[in-house]
Parts: structure tokens; sequence; C-alpha cells
């Protein structure tokens, strides 16, 4: 008798904690040319972020901050949408002192990725 209440026990158990199992979205991967995060804006102020981005979901949109500020300055939801492999390539001008860019990367699932940037003042 005690066999079998361990048993059913342990059936119980493994049936509730897998029955329960949600399935979060798959955060895309996020990579810069180099695999540096890091890079000097030339003399007029202006550096190109380049990288790759890839992900199992299709991708949403991407944005682009300053680091401590909630308002992206620029968004991408028409070249990166619908994408699972994506080359980008953003100018970032204005660059007068060292700056951190966080790129925000949404998918269509819910997933997200943030990665930051630094760039740093013209030399």
């Amino acid at each position: 008798m005690k066999a079998k209440f361990l048993l059913f026990f342990a059936i119980t158990s493994v049936l509730f904690f897998t029955s329960c199992k949600k399935d979060s979205p798959a955060k895309p991967q996020v990579t810069f040319t180099g695999s540096v995060a890091e890079g000097t804006a030339d003399g007029n102020g202006e550096f190109t972020l380049t990288g790759h981005i890839s992900s199992a979901d299709n991708l949403s949109k991407v944005t682009l901050k300053l680091k401590g500020y909630e308002e992206p300055f620029f968004v991408d939801e028409s070249t990166a949408q619908n994408k699972n492999e994506y080359d980008y390539s953003y100018l970032i001008s204005g660059v007068t002192a060292n700056i951190t860019i966080v790129m925000d990367v949404y998918t269509k699932a819910g997933g997200k990725t943030s990665v930051e940037f630094l760039i740093k003042k013209p030399v």
C-alpha cells in the first residue's frame, strides 16, 4: 500500500510540474561588428553602429536610446520587421562626449534583448 501511494505521488508530482511549465519567447542574439561593444566617433562626431541580429522568432522592431533615458531616439520598425537574420547599420551623429547606446531588440512573440554599446568622443 505504501509503495502504491509513493508511486501515485511521484506520478502526480511529475505531471503537475510538467503541465505548469510555460514556454517563454526566445531572446534574439545581437553581435557587434568585430565582437567589440565599444567604438570611437570620427572627427565629425559620427559613428556607424553595425552588426548582426539572429532570432528564432520573427523580429518586430529595434530601438536605440541613450543609457539612462526611457524614450528611444531611433525606432526601426520597417527593415528589421519579420526577419530572423538581420545585418544592421545605424548612423549615430552628434557625439561630443562618451555615450552609451542601449539597443533593444523585440520579437513578434514577445522576446526582448537589450545590449549596450559605448561610443567614445572624437579624438
